[in-house]
């Protein structure tokens, strides 16, 4: 029985490398969508917080986004955090940008939450008064 050559495993250790090499720009692409999914299905629930708040006060939403953790709206902190953002969110500081002093009957096509300007590469996931959540390229 033979065995394998020198140089028969370093040819395919170099192979392997390669490959390694070559797949790291789609490996890298699937974390960035990966990011700014979390970041859209965390908007979406800190939205339904919102508006179950502003339900609970004639219509008006909190004064800032740390309410919804204080008052238990949003009992996961986590929620606060964007993965693709370079530092850990939280209810202090949270990764996301809230448009303070709206209310249910506010613009709907105004911004209520959107994801911080350094979140993601190329866009923003933003959600207006009426619900909808959008990406917009930056």
């Amino acid at each position: 029985m033979k065995g394998f050559t020198v140089k028969e495993l370093l040819f395919v250790i170099v192979l392997v490398f390669i490959a390694a090499y070559l797949s790291q720009p789609a490996f890298e692409m699937v974390q960035l969508k990966k990011a700014r999914t979390v970041c859209a299905v965390n908007i979406q629930k800190i939205t339904k917080a919102l508006y179950i708040y502003a339900k609970e006060h004639g219509g008006d939403f909190p004064p800032v986004l740390k309410t919804l953790y204080d008052e238990e709206y949003v009992s996961d902190r986590d929620i606060l955090d964007c993965p693709g953002s370079g530092h850990n969110g939280t209810p202090e500081e949270p990764d996301y940008f809230y448009t303070p002093g709206l209310s249910v009957g506010a613009d709907s096509s105004a911004t209520l939450v959107r994801d911080d300007k350094d979140n993601h590469p190329g866009g923003m996931n933003i959600v207006t008064v009426n619900g909808t959540v959008l990406w917009k390229k930056i």
